[in-house]
Parts: C-alpha cells; sequence; structure tokens
C-alpha cells in the first residue's frame, strides 16, 4: 500500500520548497559579488545554526535536549552532515559554476534517490505511478542539460556532476533523519540543531585545514546576501524536519523538489545579467516539477 500523510506534511513541504527555492538565487548574486562557494556554505550554515539555537533554548529552557538519547543525536549529527555538510558544499560548488536555476533543478532529482533509499531501508512503498514520475523526471533531466541556460559565463556537461552529487547526499541525509524520527520522539526543533551544529563543526575544520576559512578580500555586501541565505534556509530546513516529523519520505522530498519553480522565477527576475533562462531551461523545469507531482499523487 502506499504510503499516506496528513495536510500537515504538504503544507510544510510546500513551505519549504518555497524558502529553499529562494536561497540558491541570493546565494548566486552573493557569487557573482566576488564571494566563494566556501564563504557561502559557513555563512548559510552560522546563520541558520544560529537561528535554530536560539529558538530551541528560548523555547525549551535549560535543558533543551531533554530525552534525546546519544544514539539518536548520532543519528541527526550523520543527517546534518551529510546533507548540511557534505551536500551544502557540492550544491554550492554547482551553483557557482552552471548557475542557480539549473543547479537547483538537477539537485532537486533528490526524489529519484530518496524514494529508492526508503524503499531499501525504511520498507516504504513505490507505485507504478511513481515510477512515471520519475520516467518524467529523468526526461526533464535531458531537456535541461541541453538547454544552454544557466551561468552566462558558460559551463561544461561534466559540472552536472557537482548537483546529481548533491541531490544523491541531500537524499542519503533525508533518509537518516526519518530514520531518527520513526525510533524517537525527538522534537524537529531538537533535530535540526544537533544536525545543523555537527554540519557546521565539521565545514569549519574541513575550511580550516584546506585554507580556506579566510575572507579571501570578498565584498560584504556578498556576505550580505550569504546571509539572508542563511535566514530562508532557517526556515525552510525546519520546515521540512517538521514535514518529515510527520510523514514519509517519499512524500516528503517529492513535495519539497518543487522548489526549482522558485528558482527559476527568481533567476528570470532578478539575474539577468549572471544567468540565462532559456525557454529550454524553463522545460526542463516544468517536466521535472510534473515529475515530482506524479510521484506525489501516486503515494497517497
Amino acid at each position: 500500500m502506499a504510503a499516506s500523510a496528513g495536510p500537515e506534511v504538504f503544507l510544510f513541504s510546500g513551505a519549504a520548497a518555497l524558502f529553499l527555492g529562494l536561497g540558491p538565487a541570493i546565494s548566486k548574486r552573493g557569487l557573482s559579488m566576488g564571494g566563494t562557494w566556501m564563504q557561502a556554505v559557513l555563512l548559510v550554515l552560522g546563520v541558520r545554526t544560529s537561528l535554530f539555537w536560539v529558538a530551541l533554548v528560548g523555547l525549551a529552557g535549560t535543558d533543551p535536549f531533554a530525552g534525546l538519547s546519544p544514539f539518536v543525536a548520532g543519528v541527526f549529527v550523520l543527517g546534518g552532515v551529510l546533507a548540511s555538510g557534505i551536500g551544502r558544499i557540492v550544491f554550492a560548488i554547482g551553483i557557482d559554476r552552471i548557475g542557480s536555476s539549473l543547479s537547483n533543478a538537477f539537485t532537486n532529482t533528490r526524489p529519484l534517490f530518496a524514494v529508492l533509499m526508503a524503499v531499501v531501508w525504511l520498507g516504504e512503498t513505490v507505485t507504478p505511478g511513481m515510477t512515471a514520475g520519475v520516467l518524467v523526471l529523468v526526461f526533464g533531466l535531458a531537456v535541461l542539460s541541453l538547454s544552454r541556460g544557466g551561468d552566462l559565463s558558460g559551463w561544461k556537461r561534466s559540472d552536472l556532476v557537482f548537483p546529481l552529487l548533491a541531490a544523491v547526499v541531500f537524499a542519503a541525509g533525508n533518509v537518516v533523519r526519518r530514520f531518527g524520527f520513526t525510533i524517537s520522539p525527538v522534537t524537529s526543533l531538537q533535530a535540526v540543531t544537533v544536525g545543523e551544529t555537527a554540519a557546521l563543526v565539521s565545514m569549519v575544520a574541513f575550511a580550516a585545514a584546506t585554507g580556506r576559512l579566510g575572507a579571501d578580500g570578498a565584498p560584504r555586501r556578498a556576505f550580505g546576501y550569504f546571509a539572508l541565505n542563511g535566514v530562508t534556509a532557517a526556515v525552510g530546513l525546519l520546515a521540512v524536519f517538521v514535514a518529515l516529523r510527520a510523514g514519509p519520505v517519499s512524500i516528503v522530498d517529492p513535495v519539497t523538489a518543487t522548489a526549482p519553480l522558485v528558482t527559476t522565477a527568481v533567476a528570470a527576475l532578478v539575474l539577468r545579467d549572471v544567468e540565462r533562462v532559456t525557454p529550454r531551461l524553463a522545460a526542463g523545469v516544468v517536466l521535472v516539477v510534473g515529475g515530482v507531482a506524479l510521484l506525489t499523487a501516486t503515494a497517497v
């Protein structure tokens, strides 16, 4: 039997798509001003982790992690390092190289991988309609790869490996997170704070080890855009966690993956000087989102 979920799952997944869709376009503007992908990763993680800590301590008081066992905390640490650490780095490189609209569209093929992992690991089911959705997604990707859209400076087909790898890592992170919610009554805010803190620590260590921790002379305006992305990412990610706590990955991931519609619209409106949104790119995004809709409609 297909997985089912209440309206709150779709509400929060849709909110996640909106706010996560804004983020890549905001970061692309900062990157176009001379910021680096490592600065983007660290500032986005730093801002949203700080916001989660403020919210958690403000709501939970002196014992913010009450009832959270070391094992469950470890599960969310793993999910955070995967999705918000490694995945965020690869995603940022993709935005830098091929543009926000194209990169986000490819990265949001995540349902292809998340549904498969959820079936294998969590025992969730896949219907024939969901399979059809996957096929539409794949066709949409083919159209996107031939769209000649994205970063105006140009990009190579090999650059597409970055958003696709990000999709795999994001999917793995969401499946790990969903597993954590199935074995514990941990709250969404506890889970996201643990995961994001682990991701931030691991990324600061990585940046220091590779000599990328400095500001590198990037303009302050670039940092402002990265910080703004941190705020939108915080809202979007918390919505993802609330949705994952309430429903299965095979629904949450496809709905959240409609984010490229938002990214493409924003890029077409305010990033014309750094990105090209061609008719083929727009058609590819619509096909990808159509595949997502098929996955979602047949999952309930």
